[in-house]
């Protein structure tokens, strides 16, 4: 994955985003107390509320970055100042702009885990990006015969024990990413969404087992986003340019 590091460039967001471009954004999000601190104050109280709720300062803090960098990114877009969003949440707890004149059909999507946060901006199409930390205290297999297809296990099989760890957290960062893109949170069986026929580097279609029809408007993508890590994106269509980008906090 290190091999991917050269495609993160270094950017400023801006009101400029085609309707056939997903611009991904990467944020370090372990920074000093004052960036914490400045960051806190754009931020809304519900926000301030949940960062509260996590149990180590150092998740807090993280929590808090991740949310301001947010406002940050997508003020930028959109011509406001970043205290000035308001978000309203799915039934599934997916965050999305409140609907007003401003928000100019943009949509959007975040995921932080570990150091790293993602974030995915398109418009006018449903957008998902999942990023885990990769960790070998888990027993994949166990977990891939109740969230996987078949082919999905089959596949994870086939591969080398020192590798499978691996496999498995692209796989599911793939399948994460589409279950955020759809909205429909734990609701979503992940046992019917096959990833396992993802081409590297290219935006793949995501099989629904089932559901031919429904199976052509979603495509996902995998992300490098650092050694140790997995991510991927989902979104509707494939008509897609992708620009990978660094924000610098």
């Amino acid at each position: 994955m290190n091999s991917e590091k050269s495609l993160w460039r270094r950017a400023v967001p801006g009101e400029l985003i085609s309707t056939n471009e997903v611009h991904v954004w990467r944020v370090f999000i372990d920074t000093t107390d004052f960036q914490s601190e400045s960051l806190r104050g754009i931020l809304s109280t519900d926000e301030l509320t949940r960062a509260e709720q996590f149990r180590f300062e150092r998740d807090q803090k993280r929590f808090i970055m991740a949310r301001g960098i947010l406002r940050k990114i997508l003020s930028s877009y959109l011509g406001m100042k970043p205290h000035q969003l308001r978000f309203e949440y799915t039934s599934h707890g997916k965050p999305v702009l409140a609907a007003n004149s401003a928000c100019n059909n943009l949509g959007f999507n975040l995921s932080h885990s570990g150091a790293i946060a993602l974030y995915a901006v398109t418009r006018g199409s449903n957008i998902g990006i999942d990023l885990e930390r990769i960790h070998d205290n888990l027993d994949v297999g166990l977990i891939a015969q109740r969230f996987f297809s078949p082919g999905e296990i089959r596949s994870l099989e086939r591969i080398d024990d020192n590798k499978r760890t691996e496999v498995f957290f692209q796989y599911w960062t793939r399948k994460e990413a589409f279950i955020k893109a759809m909205g429909d949170g734990v609701s979503f069986p992940m046992e019917l969404c096959d990833v396992s026929l993802f081409s590297e580097r290219a935006l793949s279609p995501i099989t629904l087992l089932g559901d031919p029809i429904e199976s052509r408007g979603w495509y996902g993508k995998d992300l490098f986003p650092g050694h140790g890590y997995a991510a991927a994106i989902a979104v509707e269509g494939s008509d897609w340019e992708f620009s990978c980008r660094e924000y610098i906090v």
